[in-house]
């Protein structure tokens, strides 16, 4: 199995915080297309009950990781194309559940 777009992730991981920590001085919507995952586990979702702001931090630095994990199965079973559609689709996944989440908060 090709691991390099799990380390590509990992890599990527101190560059992206430090890019969301720049992206924080616009507001909260400016990290919503970068990081989707941490603001929906910011935003107490039914079901997660606790402090998920642990939760949340933890995923600032495992999203690109777990991007690449994903990249790494699909591309050894379909492809490099498959792999980054799936990766794509699970990151616009998570940016319309910010976006839906935002919308219903402000009805």
């Amino acid at each position: 199995m090709s691991w390099w777009p799990f380390l590509l992730g990992l890599v990527a991981t101190p560059v992206a915080v430090h890019f969301a920590s720049v992206m924080a001085l616009a507001g909260p919507d400016a990290l919503m297309t970068f990081y989707p995952y941490v603001l929906l586990l910011q935003s107490h979702l039914p079901g997660l009950t606790g402090n998920t702001a642990i939760l949340s931090q933890w995923m600032m630095y495992l999203q690109f990781p777990l991007y690449g994990l994903i990249m790494t199965i699909v591309l050894k079973q379909k492809g490099f194309l498959a792999a980054l559609g799936t990766v794509i689709v699970v990151h616009l996944v998570g940016v319309v559940g910010v976006i839906a989440l935002h919308h219903g908060a402000s009805l």
